[in-house]
């Protein structure tokens, strides 16, 4: 029982020790019992790492007790370790946070130690103004070290930790902004100014990968003369097996046959005359078909429309063939 009791005393006693402050600090939520078996071990470790001088490693395991197991007492001995570190605004805010939370729990002298820690760091705080020439672009985010700035905060000095901060700003069809700016401690002040994002040319090209500037239009028009060349070139095969038709009834009826009456060498020739007749038709159909699609892909190519896939599809029917458009526009 002496044990545990020691333990919680340790969880809860800050770093910057405070006549009377034995008494336990409560959970400020309910947390599982790994929560806090988790919180109690980091809290301990990070004790120790902060004994050694090893600020960095101690805030990290600090601030992950908190975390789990969020409680005033570790929230003073974070706000110590980031002071140590040099990180006077997280110091800052931790300390401010701490109060609030001693408060909550009636822990008075907790309370106005962390105020007083708070107002000694606050005149030699290091800020960072951001302003923003064009804060109405649309979709404009802005970002400091990863963090989205809001708008309020666009032309305010921010307390900041000492030392190089990353600015970003994006928006849609704009080419984003990027700039890191180191601020100095011991009161050190930075402004970044944020100008007006330029219009990014290529943000409009279709899948990106296009060259020399050809735009989805003149990409789809293209396609329409090649379809509508094809849709000729059908035309001329129809050409071609009507001829072939004509010829081959002419022989059939020259010598061949007798009024209703044929020879077998008439009767080849006539059904060969009805094959090239009908490769006459399909062909003569499917082109005519190419034609009017290719001229209407060419004169109705939107603006910025989606790249048309098309294409020509050729099969073979009983004495003849076909030849057919296939795609989608």
């Amino acid at each position: 029982m002496a044990a545990r009791v020691m333990n919680h005393f340790r969880r809860n006693f800050p770093l910057l020790l405070v006549a009377g402050s034995l008494l336990l600090a409560a959970p400020a939520r309910a947390q599982s019992a790994s929560d806090k078996a988790a919180a109690e071990a980091l809290f301990h470790e990070g004790r120790k790492l902060f004994d050694a001088g090893n600020y960095p490693a101690a805030c990290a395991k600090l601030a992950e007790s908190e975390r789990l197991d969020p409680a005033p007492g570790t929230l003073l001995n974070l706000a110590g370790c980031y002071e140590k570190n040099g990180q006077t605004a997280s110091a800052w805010a931790t300390f401010k946070e701490a109060a609030s939370a001693s408060h909550q729990k009636g822990r008075t002298d907790w309370e106005e130690l962390a105020r007083t820690r708070a107002a000694a760091l606050e005149p030699n705080l290091s800020r960072l103004t951001i302003t923003v020439l064009a804060p109405s672009t649309d979709g404009l985010q802005v970002l400091r070290d990863g963090a989205v700035v809001g708008q309020a905060e666009l032309g305010t000095a921010i307390p900041v930790d000492p030392g190089t901060h990353v600015i970003d700003a994006t928006a849609p069809k704009r080419t984003a902004f990027h700039q890191s700016v180191d601020v100095a401690g011991s009161g050190g002040s930075q402004t970044v100014s944020v100008p007006e994002l330029a219009v990014d040319a290529g943000a409009g090209s279709a899948g990106g990968g296009e060259s020399g500037g050809t735009s989805p239009g003149s990409t789809q028009r293209l396609v329409g003369l090649v379809v509508t060349g094809a849709g000729v070139v059908g035309i001329g095969i129809g050409a071609v097996f009507g001829v072939i038709a004509m010829n081959k009834e002419n022989s059939a009826l020259n010598g061949n046959c007798t009024g209703d009456r044929c020879n077998q060498q008439g009767v080849q020739l006539g059904q060969d005359a009805h094959s090239a007749a009908t490769a006459s038709t399909i062909a003569f159909g499917v082109g005519a078909a190419a034609v009017a699609g290719g001229l209407a892909l060419y004169f109705l190519a939107p603006k910025n429309p989606s790249t048309p896939t098309v294409g020509l599809r050729a099969s073979a029917l009983p004495g003849g063939a076909s030849l057919g458009i296939v795609g989608a526009w």
